[in-house]
């Protein structure tokens, strides 16, 4: 008799579960890396300017008018955060201070010292250039991945791509103009 029950409720929780569980609705994949309209990256950054270097940990949120890009150490130490809302505001929070305008590129500089095309490197992320200037690229001998970009006087190298949902994505890249450099290694990417 306690067989039964056991048996009677364990087959009780399943059918409610399933009752109650909504199926999933995945969204299909962009059909190109330059048609990713909303996107997520995290992984490793090591930063060198002129006077600095910083390592550490980074998240980067983006979607058509918004993004929120973290900066931080182990544990979540030495959070630097530069975030745009939707209505164009840009965000600079870093070592207690929070700092607002309109354009990330001169923030960074004003406030850290730091030149960061923000703008061009939503698109070289991806392995992409900035449509709005001019470009050289270098492809891979291997595939039709570009080895290198050459734009506004940067130098944006990859080293590795992944496959993430049938699209290459870089995973390991660098962008620099010097004294200003960039190491990216992209843990995780969530596309949509």
């Amino acid at each position: 008799m306690m067989f039964f029950r056991v048996t009677l409720l364990a087959l009780l929780t399943t059918l409610v579960a399933a009752c109650t569980s909504q199926p999933q609705v995945q969204t299909p994949p962009p059909s190109s890396v330059s048609t990713i309209k909303q996107w997520e990256a995290e992984g490793r950054v090591g930063i060198r300017t002129e006077d600095d270097a910083v390592s550490g940990n980074f998240n980067w949120q983006h979607s058509p008018n918004t993004f929120d890009l973290r900066i931080y150490g182990p544990f979540g130490q030495g959070s630097t955060e530069l975030s745009k809302s939707k209505d164009g505001k840009v965000v600079l929070a870093y070592e207690d201070q929070k700092v607002e305008g309109y354009d990330a590129e001169q923030l960074l500089k004003q406030r850290l010292g730091w030149q960061f095309p923000v703008r061009q490197v939503t698109y070289w992320i991806r392995g992409l250039p900035y449509p709005n200037t001019p470009s050289t690229i270098k492809k891979s001998q291997n595939s039709e991945l570009p080895e290198e970009i050459t734009q506004d006087g940067w130098t944006i190298s990859y080293q590795k791509f992944s496959d993430i949902r049938g699209l290459s994505l870089p995973q390991k890249m660098q962008v620099s103009r010097p004294p200003y450099r960039v190491n990216l290694i992209i843990t995780q990417w969530t596309i949509q």
